[in-house]
């Protein structure tokens, strides 16, 4: 395993989209594959060009990627770059640490749940949320009927 942690964000985004690195390159627009898997071992860097093809193909969130990519590669020229942001107005005086899991757990609740973000046409992310505020209306519901 490699000590980048853009080729394991990578390497975690691509095993929690349930897609082929094949598959990946493709909507990528690279012909082979392999590109793909140097990325994911660390022997190639990320093209910063290509994390919005990236994020899309594997719904990692592109954001976190480039600014891990940028601190890792090019860590002065982010500085930079998250300085003019944090500049920019109050929304950005703050921002909301972003952070990524790797869920593990039974294959076929794992499969599942892919499955069920794939029909409905979500990222895993968009889906914990529904879950989660599906969760919090119920719970809000029982403690009110109470």
């Amino acid at each position: 395993m490699t000590d980048s942690p853009t080729a394991r964000m990578i390497a975690d985004a691509i095993e929690a989209s349930g897609k082929s690195q094949r598959e990946i390159a493709t909507e990528m627009g690279y012909e082979r594959p392999n590109v793909v898997s140097m990325m994911k071992n660390g022997d190639m860097r990320m093209p910063l060009e290509r994390i919005p093809a990236f994020a899309a193909a594997t719904g990692v969130d592109a954001e976190l990627l480039l600014r891990t990519a940028m601190l890792e590669y090019m860590p002065a020229t982010w500085e930079v770059v998250a300085a003019s942001r944090r500049q920019t107005g109050p929304e950005r005086a703050f921002p909301v640490q972003d952070a990524q899991i790797n869920v593990r757990g039974p294959a076929p609740e794992i499969e599942r749940f892919k499955q069920l973000c794939q029909a409905e046409r979500r990222t895993y992310f968009d889906m914990l949320v529904q879950l989660m505020d599906i969760r919090d209306a119920t719970l809000n519901r029982i403690v009110d009927e109470a």
